[in-house]
């Protein structure tokens, strides 16, 4: 019964995310894969005076291994350096892990700081590559159902080959405590590539 509330509170926030998404000043959608795995984001930007707010959807599905859905809210700004935007906000995590005969459910809220660097934006502007990194950590008071803690580090660069379009090169590392029957963890580091398309 707790499980089918916190699905549908989820569920009620990825639509009124998806709605306000559709508003978005601007969007990009990005799809990437590897052997194992497969890894799609939606991302909106909007602007808000000198800062922007930075909202996405993303999902990865790795096999058997785990299958998670991301949300993603944090305020960003360019700061110290042209080209450079630092980053701060939220992210929660919803899915589920297996371990050979173990399964948990992922369900959380994280603290993430993001940080990107655009050289189109710097003397280097021949060069449309953009490096981009974020951290996100949920602690044990804000990890529920079957998960005690979360970690996740991503990193991403993309060349702009056209207009409209960039190849991506991704990467993610992701550690996931479990505390259901006994006290298990779940962990993966990965790369993926693939292509994102801006609107």
């Amino acid at each position: 019964m707790k499980q089918m509330k916190l699905l549908n509170m989820m569920l009620f926030f990825i639509l009124l995310f998806t709605t306000e998404l559709s508003m978005a000043d601007e969007y990009s959608f990005r799809l990437s894969a590897n052997q194992y795995a497969l890894d799609s984001e939606i991302m909106g930007l909007f602007d808000i005076s000198d800062n922007s707010i930075m909202g996405s959807i993303s999902g990865v599905y790795d096999t058997d291994d785990y299958k998670i859905l991301f949300m993603n809210v944090l305020i960003q700004d360019e700061i110290m350096f042209d080209g450079f935007t630092g980053g701060l906000g939220f992210r929660s995590a919803w899915g589920e892990a297996e371990k050979k005969y173990t399964d948990g459910d992922i369900f959380n809220l994280g603290f993430v700081c993001y940080g990107s660097y655009d050289l189109s934006k710097t003397s280097l502007n021949e060069y449309p590559i953009t490096i981009s990194a974020s951290f996100c950590l949920s602690p044990e008071p804000l990890s529920f159902l079957d998960t005690e803690k979360f970690k996740e580090v991503l990193a991403e660069c993309s060349w702009k080959v056209l207009d409209k379009a960039a190849l991506v090169l991704n990467y993610r590392y992701i550690k996931i405590d479990f505390k259901n029957r006994k006290k298990w963890d779940k962990s993966d580091s990965t790369g993926y590539m693939g292509l994102r398309f801006f609107f």
